[in-house]
């Protein structure tokens, strides 16, 4: 049995995707590479919410051009209660806004995600940003990580 082709995020800001194995033909095998179906985008794993300021998420993976549908903040390593974050794809709140300032107190522990709303404007635009960025806004206060996932469409 082949393996699927599926996007791996490693520690920290590196996410890479395994080889294709002729997902085209085979649905059991996964989604090919190229097929502008949503994917990952890009992820962070471990952003410090205690630190205001900007976090690189990371380069986009493999896309000249995209469409940000959905953002995951999730496995925070405490519960959250007075942090806010934004997505930008550029460093201290330039480029376009993916996701406003928002509070993450409903990231309670590691087993719990948000999904913050991606802005209406931005779900209408072809990116071409390879950087996003976590912008903190609000500190927690305390120490806290959180991971960021940004899925879309690739639409080079």
């Amino acid at each position: 049995m082949s393996a699927p082709n599926v996007v791996n995020s490693l520690p920290a800001t590196q996410a890479v995707y395994a080889p294709e194995q002729n997902g085209l033909t085979n649905p059991n095998v996964g989604i090919a590479a190229g097929t502008n179906a949503r994917r990952l985008l890009c992820s962070f794993r471990g952003a410090n919410l205690n630190t205001t300021g900007d976090t690189m998420i990371s380069p986009v993976i493999n896309s000249a051009s995209y469409i940000v549908t959905d953002v995951v903040f999730t496995n925070a390593s405490t519960s959250l209660t007075t942090a806010l974050a934004a997505v930008n794809t550029g460093a201290a709140g330039a480029g376009n806004v993916v996701v406003a300032n928002v509070a993450l107190s409903g990231n309670t522990g590691p087993t719990v995600a948000i999904f913050p709303t991606v802005v209406t404007a931005t779900k209408a635009l072809n990116l071409s940003a390879q950087n996003m960025y976590l912008n903190v806004g609000t500190s927690q206060g305390a120490a806290a990580t959180m991971d960021v996932f940004v899925y879309g469409y690739d639409v080079s």
